[in-house]
């Protein structure tokens, strides 16, 4: 698993039938590199989310026929890696929640 930032929806009109309707997400990789996921969670570009990679990409999926090897496995409301970064959810990783859920989210990881 990795954690990465959500950069962007990605729209795809046409897709390998293996992929179905799947949203799409559009992530940057610790180098900075652009890399696609399947959003299982309704991540929003800015949320920082954790990754499931390889053959257990599809095991976090409710629906084991899509085709994937990258799955976004939950939205980060909180980490701190020993000082070099941290994030909570008024720095972007739950931009979309209200402020009341904001402070709620602030108390539970504190």
């Amino acid at each position: 698993m990795e954690i990465m930032q959500v950069k962007d929806e990605l729209t795809v009109t046409r897709r390998v039938d293996g992929l179905k309707t799947a949203s799409l997400r559009v992530l940057v990789d610790g180098k900075g590199g652009l890399v696609v996921a399947v959003d299982t969670v309704g991540a929003h570009p800015g949320n920082w989310v954790f990754t499931v990679s390889g053959s257990a990409a599809r095991h976090a999926l409710d629906d084991k026929a899509i085709t994937t090897d990258l799955t976004i496995g939950g939205i980060i409301d909180h980490w701190d890696d020993d000082g070099d970064r941290e994030v909570r959810p008024e720095e972007g990783a739950g931009h979309d929640q209200t402020k009341a859920q904001r402070s709620a989210n602030n108390r539970k990881a504190a």
